[in-house]
C-alpha cells in the first residue's frame, strides 16, 4: 500500500492510500479463506468450502464489503503510525468501489489534536486562596452539631396557635373534587410543623386554632406544582393540634458530647480538637483546589492553540446532553421545559454553554500538551483509588465497577485520563509562582422556602437525626 497527504488545514489531515491490484486480489482471497474456515455448510468441511458456494450463501457483495473493511482498517493503522497522527475522533472514509484485478483507493479525513505552544510556565503566577480555621469557627461548628441534635419538648400551653409556633398535629388529608373528598392521601398522620416555614395558606389556616380543637381547611395547589400528579389539585386537611412544642438545644457539656457521639468523644475539648482537624483539612483542600483552578486558567490563557470548532461542538453536545439528563432525572421534565419555567432565555443559555464547552476543550488540550511534555503518568494504586471514589459517588460496588471498566476500553480510558489530568494539575501547581490571597467576603444567603406538612415531616426527621 502507498499513501500520500492530500491536504492539511488547521487540525484536519486528508490522506489517500492506494492498494495495487495484486494486493486487492490477495485481500479478497484472504477473506474467502477466513469465511471458509468459519462457516458451517452442510456437505463441506470447514476450510474446504468453495468460493462459488460462499458467494451463493453470502453474495459477492458481502465478501467485497468485508474485504474493504479489512483493507481500510489495515490502511488506517499504517497511516496513523507512518505519519504519527494523534487522532481526536474516528476518521471519515471515502472508499472507491472494490473490483478484483484493479487498484483500490481509500481516502481518509483525519481530525488530529492541534498543536499547543506552552509558555514559560515558571513566569506564570497563580493565586491560592488561603482558608484559615479560627477558634470562633470551631465554636460555630460545635454549635451546629448541638443544633442538629436539638429535641422538641412539649410546652404544656393551652392557647391559640401563632405564626411563630411549632406544633404537633394529627391530620387526614384528601384530594378534593367538587364537594367530595374523592381520594384519601394520608390518614391520622402525626407531624411536627414549624408554622413559619409552611406554605403561607396552610400556616394561616392553622393559626388561631386551639389545643385539641378539630378543624378543616382546603388549599389549592399551583398548576405548575413540582409534583405533576398533584398540580392544580385541591387538598383538604382535617386537623387537630395535639400540643405546642419548643426546640431545646442541648448544653455544651462533656456529658452531652459523650451522648451525641455515642461515646466516641468524652469531652468538649476532644470533639473541638477533632472538629478543628477536619475543618483544617477541608480548608487545605479548598485552598489547593483554588490554586489548581487558577494555575489552569493562567496556563490556558498564556498558551497558543487553535481550538477546532468540531471539538467544541462535540463537547457542547455532551454537556447539553448531561444537563438534559440531569434535569429529567431530578425534576422529571425536559431541559426546554425547565428553561421556560425558570424564565431563562434559550439562546443565552446555549451561548453560555457553548462558551464553557470551548473553554473546556482549550483547557483539555493545554493539559494534554503539558502531560506529554513532562511525561505525566499514574500508578495502578491511583487508578484503583479513582475507581473507588467513582463507585462511592454512584453507590456502586468498586469491584463490579472495575470489572465493567475492564470490558469497556473507552470507559476505562476515560477514567485513566481523569487520573492523569489530576496528576497533571498537581504537577502544574509546582511549576507556577504562587500568590497567597485572603478569601473574598461572603454574602449571607437568604432563604424564603416554604413547606407543605409532608415536607415539614421530612425536615423534622432530619433535625431529630
Amino acid at each position: 500500500m502507498k499513501s500520500e497527504i492530500l491536504s492539511q488545514e488547521r487540525n484536519v489531515v486528508v490522506v489517500k492510500s492506494v492498494y495495487e491490484a495484486s494486493e486487492v486480489d490477495k485481500a479478497v482471497s484472504r477473506t474467502v479463506r477466513e469465511l471458509s474456515n468459519k462457516v458451517n455448510i452442510k456437505g463441506f468441511r470447514k476450510g474446504h468450502v468453495p468460493r462459488k458456494t460462499l458467494e451463493m450463501y453470502f453474495g459477492r457483495g458481502a465478501i467485497y464489503k468485508e474485504t474493504l473493511e479489512n483493507l481500510a482498517q489495515s490502511a488506517l493503522e499504517e497511516i496513523v503510525s507512518e505519519y504519527d497522527l494523534d487522532l481526536v475522533a474516528n476518521p471519515n472514509l471515502d472508499v472507491k468501489e472494490l473490483r478484483e484485478g484493479e487498484p483500490l483507493e481509500v481516502t481518509f479525513t483525519f481530525e488530529v489534536r492541534p498543536e499547543v505552544k506552552l509558555p514559560d510556565i515558571a513566569t506564570l503566577e497563580a493565586e491560592k486562596i488561603v482558608y484559615r480555621v479560627e477558634d470562633v469557627d470551631v465554636d460555630e461548628e460545635l454549635h451546629h452539631l448541638l443544633e442538629a441534635n436539638a429535641k422538641f419538648e412539649p410546652t404544656g400551653e393551652d392557647r391559640e396557635a401563632t405564626m411563630d409556633d411549632i406544633v404537633e398535629t394529627q391530620y387526614t388529608s384528601y384530594r378534593v373534587e367538587g364537594e367530595d373528598k374523592a381520594e384519601a392521601l394520608e390518614s391520622d398522620q402525626k407531624n411536627t410543623l414549624h408554622l413559619s416555614t409552611l406554605r403561607k395558606d396552610i400556616a394561616e389556616s392553622i393559626v388561631g386554632h386551639k389545643l385539641a380543637e378539630e378543624f378543616s381547611f382546603d388549599i389549592k395547589l399551583e398548576d405548575d406544582y413540582p409534583d405533576e400528579r398533584m398540580a392544580g389539585a385541591t387538598l383538604r386537611y382535617d386537623m387537630e393540634i395535639l400540643q405546642f412544642l419548643k426546640r431545646v438545644v442541648p448544653e455544651e457539656t462533656d456529658e452531652t458530647i459523650e451522648e451525641i457521639t455515642k461515646g466516641k468523644y468524652k469531652a468538649v475539648d476532644e470533639i473541638k480538637a477533632e472538629l478543628k482537624r477536619q475543618m483544617e483539612q477541608n480548608a487545605s483542600d479548598r485552598s489547593d483546589a483554588t490554586l489548581r483552578e487558577s494555575a489552569l486558567t493562567v496556563l490556558s490563557d498564556a498558551s497558543e492553540v487553535d481550538v477546532p470548532d468540531t471539538m467544541v461542538e462535540r463537547q457542547y453536545e455532551s454537556m447539553r446532553r448531561d444537563q438534559s439528563n440531569q434535569v429529567q432525572r431530578d425534576l422529571n421534565q425536559s431541559l426546554e421545559e425547565y428553561l421556560e419555567k425558570n424564565n431563562l432565555n434559550v439562546a443565552e443559555f446555549e451561548n453560555n454553554l457553548r462558551k464553557r464547552a470551548a473553554q473546556a476543550v482549550r483547557n483539555s488540550l493545554v493539559l494534554d500538551a503539558l502531560a506529554e511534555r513532562d511525561e505525566i503518568s499514574f500508578t495502578s494504586d491511583e487508578l484503583n483509588e479513582e475507581i473507588i471514589q467513582i463507585a462511592r459517588s454512584m453507590r456502586a460496588n468498586p469491584q463490579e465497577l472495575a470489572d465493567m471498566l475492564s470490558k469497556n476500553r473507552d470507559e476505562f480510558a476515560s477514567v485513566a485520563n481523569r487520573v492523569r489530568t489530576k496528576n497533571t494539575l498537581t504537577h502544574l501547581t509546582t511549576l507556577v509562582k504562587v500568590k497567597e490571597v485572603d478569601p473574598p467576603a461572603e454574602t449571607p444567603a437568604s432563604s424564603d422556602e416554604t413547606q407543605t406538612p409532608d415536607q415539614a415531616e421530612e425536615t423534622s426527621q432530619q433535625t431529630d437525626e
